[in-house]
C-alpha cells in the first residue's frame, strides 16, 4: 500500500504516482480563536517587556560602551572605529546603526527600545512562518514569543549596544523563513530539463531569486560579529547548493557561486589582523568548551534553565546529537530537498556558535556560558529544530512542537520574574546612586571610587575621562558633575 506523505511517509514517492496535496486548512473560525491567543501571548509578552525597557535601561554607558562615547560624541573618527576589533566580533552594520540611534536622540536607551521592538517583530514573524509553512495557526507557535521576548533576557534589554545580538538573531531568523520556503521538488525529464508547465519549470527562477535574497542576508550576517559570520557562512554555502541543484541556467549558477566566493573573501578580510583579546585568557580545552557551550545553549531557555544544569546540559548535548543525525538522514533519503540540506547547515552554524562561546569564555572557569546575554543568539538552532518538526509532518510535528512550548510556557513566569528581580536588586540601585552622586555635583574620581571599586586603570581612568566628555557635551544630567580645580 503507497505510503501516505500527509502523514510524514518518507518512503519513495514520485509526482506520477501521488500528486502533493495541501494540507487541509483549519476552518476560519478556530484558526481565528488560536490566532487571537497567539496575539494575546505575544501582547502578554510586549507589556512587560516595555515596562522593564522603560524603567531599567541605562542612560550611563554599561561596560564596553565607556570606550565607545567618544566616537559617539565625534571625538573620534567613527570609520575606523566600526570595523575595530571588539573581543572576536567586527561590528561594522550594528555599531553604525547605534551611532546613528545615539546621534539622533542623544540618548543611549534608544538602543534598547529598537532591540525589544526588533525582537518582538522576529516573534510575531515566526509565528506568521509557522502558520504559513503549517497551513494553519496552531498554539504551540506560542514558543516564539515565550523564548525570544521574556525579560530574563537581563543585559540584552538594559544595554543598548546589544543591538547586534538583535540584529545577528532577527537576520539569522530571516535566513531560515528563506531556507523553510524554498521550493524543492524536481519534475525533469532525464536530461534534467524541467518539462513545460511542470512546478520546477514554474519556480525554477524561484531558485535563482532566493539565492539573491539568501546572499543578500548572508552579506549583512557577516557584518555582525562573530556569530553573524557563521551564519554569513552557512548561508553561502546553501547558496552554492541552490546553484548545484537548483532549477536555473547555468549563467545564473555561475551568478551565485561568485557571489557566494565574495562572503568567503569577506571572511578572510575579517580576519585580517585578527589578535586575541589580551583580557582573555587561553581555552581550557575541547572538554571545558564543550561544557560552557551547553551552558550558553541553555540560556536560550531563560535563566530558568540554569536551575536544572547540569541535566538540561545533558539533553541538550543529545538533543542536539539527535536533530544533527536526523537531518543527515532526511537531506540523504530525500535527495534534492533544498530546505533540509539548508537546515543542516544551519544547525551546524548554530553548534558552531555555542562551541565558539564555549572555546573563548572557557578559560575563565567560572560557568560564564550562564552570561544572559546569550539568550539571543543561541535561540536559531532552538528555531530550526522546530521548523524540522513542522517541516518532517505526522506525529513528529505534534509532539515536538507541544513539549517545545510546554517548556517555554514553565519557564516563562521564572524568567521573566528573574528579569526583574535581577534589575530591581543589581542594576536599577546602581544606577540610581551613580545618577545621585553626579547631581550631587561630585568629582567624576568620587563617583567611580564609590560605585566601580573594583576598576582598576587603565579602565577606571577611562571612564572618568568619558564622564568629564559627557559633562562637557551636556549629556544626560552629566552638567551636574563637579569640575576639577585646575
Amino acid at each position: 500500500m503507497t505510503d501516505n506523505p500527509l502523514r510524514g511517509s518518507l518512503g519513495s514517492l514520485t509526482v506520477v504516482e501521488l500528486p502533493y496535496v495541501p494540507p487541509p486548512a483549519a476552518t476560519s473560525r478556530s484558526d481565528l480563536r488560536i490566532r487571537v491567543v497567539l496575539f494575546a501571548v505575544w501582547l502578554l509578552m510586549f507589556a512587560p517587556g516595555l515596562v522593564y525597557v522603560a524603567r531599567y535601561a541605562l542612560v550611563n554607558p554599561y561596560v564596553d560602551e565607556w570606550a565607545f562615547m567618544p566616537v559617539l560624541f565625534g571625538e573620534r573618527p567613527a570609520g575606523p572605529w566600526l570595523w575595530e576589533l571588539h573581543n572576536e566580533h567586527r561590528f561594522p552594520l550594528p555599531r553604525l546603526i547605534y551611532l546613528g540611534l545615539f546621534r539622533l536622540t542623544d540618548d543611549l536607551r534608544t538602543g534598547c527600545w529598537v532591540s525589544f521592538l526588533g525582537i518582538s517583530l522576529l516573534a510575531a514573524g515566526l509565528m506568521r512562518l509557522a502558520r504559513s509553512v503549517r497551513g494553519r495557526a496552531h498554539l504551540a507557535d506560542a514558543a516564539f514569543p515565550l523564548l525570544l521576548m521574556h525579560t530574563g533576557q537581563g543585559e540584552n534589554l538594559y544595554m543598548g549596544y546589544q543591538l547586534a545580538f538583535m540584529l545577528t538573531t532577527a537576520l539569522a531568523g530571516v535566513l531560515l523563513g528563506l531556507i523553510v520556503t524554498t521550493t524543492w521538488r524536481r519534475d525533469s525529464d532525464p536530461a534534467g530539463n524541467a518539462s513545460a508547465g511542470s512546478e520546477s519549470c514554474r519556480h525554477g527562477g524561484d531558485h535563482f531569486h532566493r539565492g539573491l535574497q539568501a546572499t543578500a542576508v548572508g552579506w549583512l550576517l557577516l557584518t555582525c560579529g562573530a556569530a553573524g559570520l557563521v551564519y554569513g557562512l552557512a548561508a553561502a554555502a546553501w547558496v552554492i547548493l541552490l546553484a548545484l541543484i537548483g532549477q536555473m541556467s547555468g549563467r545564473r549558477r555561475v551568478t551565485l557561486i561568485g557571489l557566494a566566493v565574495i562572503s568567503a573573501l569577506y571572511v578572510a578580510v575579517y580576519f585580517q589582523g585578527y589578535v586575541r583579546p589580551s583580557h582573555h585568557p587561553e581555552s581550557a580545552g575541547v572538554v571545558e568548551s564543550t561544557r560552557i557551550a551547553l551552558q550558553a545553549q541553555a540560556m536560550a531557555f531563560g535563566p530558568a534553565a540554569t536551575g536544572l544544569w547540569p541535566p538540561v546540559g545533558a539533553l541538550l548535548l543529545q538533543g542536539g546529537i539527535a536533530l544533527a543525525a536526523y537531518l543527515v538522514w532526511l537531506a540523504v533519503r530525500l535527495r534534492g530537498d533544498l530546505r533540509f540540506l539548508g537546515l543542516l547547515l544551519y544547525v551546524g552554524a548554530g553548534a558552531a556558535v555555542a562551541f565558539g562561546i564555549g572555546w573563548g569564555r572557557s578559560g575563565f572557569h567560572n560557568d560564564m556560558g550562564f552570561a544572559w546575554r546569550y539568550g539571543w543568539i543561541t535561540l536559531p538552532i532552538v528555531f530550526a529544530a522546530y521548523f524540522t518538526w513542522l517541516l518532517r509532518g505526522g506525529r513528529v510535528a505534534g509532539y515536538g512542537t507541544y513539549a517545545l512550548a510546554f517548556v517555554t510556557l514553565a519557564f516563562a513566569p521564572l524568567n521573566t520574574g528573574s528579569g526583574f528581580r535581577d534589575a530591581e536588586k543589581r542594576v536599577r540601585p546602581l544606577e540610581t546612586a551613580w545618577e545621585a552622586d553626579v547631581r550631587a555635583g561630585k568629582l567624576a574620581d568620587e563617583v567611580v571610587r564609590k560605585n566601580l571599586p573594583e576598576y582598576r586603570d587603565p579602565a577606571r581612568q577611562e571612564v572618568i575621562d568619558t564622564m568629564r566628555l559627557m559633562r562637557d557635551r551636556h549629556y544626560a544630567y552629566y552638567e551636574s558633575l563637579r569640575r576639577e580645580a585646575p
